[in-house]
Parts: C-alpha cells; structure tokens; sequence
C-alpha cells in the first residue's frame, strides 16, 4: 500500500483532528451552560441536564457520522489504492489517472464531513438558544418571587417599626404627664425635688470619682511596700477614735496618690476594701511620703486617715461614704475644707495636736 496507506492515515489523522475540535467546542459549550445555570441557582439545573443531554446526543451523533466518513474515505482510498498498483505495472498515465481519482473522492468525503459538522453545530446552538431561553424566563421567575418576598418582608418590618415608636411614643407622652401630675400634686414640694434631683447627681458623681480614685491607686502602686499601722499610731488614736478595726488598717508609703492630680497639698488617701491580692487588709492608707510615728505632725496624719476608717466603718458600704463625700462637696461650694467628712477628720487632727 506504501503512498497510498500514509494517505489513507492522513486522512484519517484529518477526519480525528475534526472531530476532537467539534467534541472540544461542544464540551466548551455545555461547559459555559453549566457555569451559567450554576450561577442562577438550583431552580434552573433541570434546564442545564436537558441541554447537556441533546448536547451528548448530537456528539454520539456526530462521532458516528465521523466514524462512518473515515471508514467511506478508506474504503475509497484502499479501492483506488489496488487500481493504482496493478495500474502501475501498466503505465504512469493509469497512476495519474488514480491519484486524480483519489483526490476527488477525498475532497467528497472531506465536503459530506463539513456538512454533517456544520449541521451538529447548528442543532448545538438551536438547543442552546433554546435552552437559555427558558434559562431566563426560570430567572426571571425566580427573581419575580424573590423581589415579592422582600417587599413583604419589608412591609412587615415598617409596621412594626411604626408600631414600636407609637408605642415608645405613647409611654413618653404618659411619663411627661405623671411627671406634670406629680409636680402638681407636690405644688411647692417640685422645688424640693429639684434639690433632690441635684443632690443625687452629687452622690453619683461621688461615687464615680472615688472608684475611679481607688483604681488608680491600687495600679500606680503595685509592688509597693505595705506596713500595718504602728502600735505608736493605735495608742495616739484611741482616745480620739475609740475602738475601730487598727488590725485591718495598713499603710502603704511613697505612694501614688490620684488626688495630687487635682491639689499637690494631698498627703494621703484612704479607701476601704482596696482588693490588693494576697493581702486581707479591710482599708489601705496611702501615703504621699512616710509617717513617721515618732513625731506629732506623723501621728497627727495618721489619726486624721484614722477618722476616715471610722466613718467607712459606721457607712458600712464604701459607695455609701462615697456617696455623702460627693454630696458634701457639691454643698460645700465645692470647697475640700468644707466638706463635712473632711472637716470630722480635721476636727480630730486638731484636738489629737493641741493636746
């Protein structure tokens, strides 16, 4: 067979090559289908199997139309092979005569091939047009019932919106007219509450200032060196104070205080509970420098630190004593020396130093 086999090959070679690019392009096109309907959602993957099922479809089709032209173009080619041999024994014009007679039978094939191939790609894109069609319409379904549904949804949410600020609305107007009621019914008590009204305010901001106080001296003064009060201190004190917890009181010098951001004349600060880990100390005086206990202005500031243990002791609660701190400040004229906690502690300091 020799010339004439590689021929034969050849054209089969061509006839493969055709049919993998129309198999590549069918593969590509339902490829694109199932991208698309995998990003309109699952309504829509019915539409996809349908399309890649006409798709297989026409390449089995397709792949059999091939089949049959490469094995017409070899039969072709093996029936012209043989004349062109025994031809050859007989002259050069025969074999001419064959090779013509074998191109035109490939240029057949090769047309009837374009035919089936450009007939298989044109069903593809009819079902393909067909299919995103109805691929669409199932969007726009679909998009229809969602845009319905967040409409109600939306709807729904404005009336209960509107519901909730009618009702906010309702208990606003009721507690401005139980408060107006109230004011009328106390006729010159409102002024009285006024002053109640401010003295809260005072005791709150009490309150806050001297937690924020206490943790600023318990963080600025960690590592520090502790002490409990001297028995020089105790005995100085008790006949000014009495019986109070001495054993629960410690002393915490070249300390940090939080109030020398507002005064430097602030030698000491003492709070109650002051939560220092591993120490069980009931209240914690915080001195600016030392005490020194051997001299009477040392003992005299310890006693005055002292008074205020009293009095944390008879509020029981610290925020208690926080509270009227707060209050005596405000009614002071925000004067230190004026507040009655203050001036207690003073009076004390100074009975202790005139003795």
């Amino acid at each position: 067979m020799g010339l004439f086999g590689d021929l034969v090959d050849a054209a089969g070679d061509v006839a493969g090559a055709v049919g993998g690019a129309v198999e590549d392009a069918v593969e590509g096109a339902v490829d694109a289908v199932g991208d698309a309907v995998d990003g309109v959602g699952a309504v829509v993957e019915d539409i996809a199997d349908a399309v890649e099922d006409i798709a297989e479809g026409a390449l089995d089709g397709l792949a059999d139309l091939l089949d049959d032209a490469v094995d017409a173009a070899g039969d072709v080619f093996e029936a012209f092979g043989d004349l062109a041999e025994e031809a050859w024994d007989h002259g050069t014009d025969l074999v001419d005569d064959a090779v013509e007679a074998i191109v035109d039978a490939a240029e057949a094939a090769w047309e009837e091939l374009e035919q089936a191939a450009t007939a298989v790609a044109e069903a593809i894109v009819d079902a393909a047009e067909a299919a995103w069609e109805a691929l669409e319409a199932a969007a726009e379904d679909a998009w229809e019932d969602l845009s319905g549904a967040v409409e109600e949804a939306w709807d729904r949410v404005e009336a209960a919106a509107d519901s909730a600020w009618t009702a906010a609305g309702a208990a606003y107007e009721w507690a401005l007219d139980a408060a107006e009621r109230a004011l009328e019914f106390l006729g010159d008590l409102g002024l009285a509450v006024l002053e109640v009204l401010k003295e809260l305010g005072a005791c709150l901001g009490g309150i806050i200032v001297h937690n924020l106080a206490e943790a600023d001296n318990i963080v600025f003064n960690l590592g520090r060196s502790i002490r409990p009060v001297p028995e020089e201190v105790r005995t100085a004190a008790e006949p000014f104070l009495g019986d109070i917890p001495y054993h629960k009181a410690f002393l915490m010098e070249d300390a940090h205080l939080s109030g020398r951001y507002y005064s430097d004349t602030t030698d000491a600060m003492t709070f109650m509970n002051p939560g220092i880990p591993g120490l069980d100390a009931g209240y914690m005086i915080y001195v600016h420098d030392r005490i020194d206990e051997s001299t009477e202005n040392g003992l005299g500031l310890a006693i005055h630190e002292l008074t205020h243990v009293r009095q944390y002791r008879n509020f029981v609660i610290e925020d208690a004593f926080a509270c009227a701190y707060g209050v005596g400040f405000v009614a002071s004229g925000f004067d230190y020396n004026g507040i009655p906690l203050e001036a207690e502690a003073f009076a004390v300091q100074d009975r202790f130093l005139a003795t």
